[in-house]
């Protein structure tokens, strides 16, 4: 679903819409009512609207880097933060060679 947008140098596109609900006060049997208005997904551009007519601006600002306050959950457990070029220590080789009584496949 698209809607007509006027952009500053005077073309019209088609840019992707989404239906909004709208409060409607003198709706019979209180039925919902639904405009289309542009998604606000681009990031070069905002959509407004000026009577019945949507218009493109210009974004302004700039965005900045979040930085985590915590360290990532993962780095907490032991094994996640292995890597997988480190070598093994013995006890671990060792481990792995052995079966248990259920492992019975190979």
């Amino acid at each position: 679903m698209t809607i007509a947008v006027r952009f500053p140098d005077g073309s019209v596109r088609n840019v992707p819409a989404q239906l909004k609900e709208v409060p409607a006060l003198g709706s019979p049997n209180g039925q919902p009512v639904f405009e289309r208005v542009p998604l606000n997904c681009d990031p070069v551009w905002r959509f407004q609207r000026v009577g019945d007519d949507w218009y493109a601006a210009p974004r302004s600002g700039s965005l900045s880097v979040l930085k985590p306050i915590l360290p990532e959950w993962w780095r907490t457990v032991r094994h996640m933060g292995l890597d997988d070029s480190a070598p093994r220590s013995a006890k671990q080789s060792q481990s792995q060679g052995r079966r248990g009584p259920i492992d019975t496949a190979a």
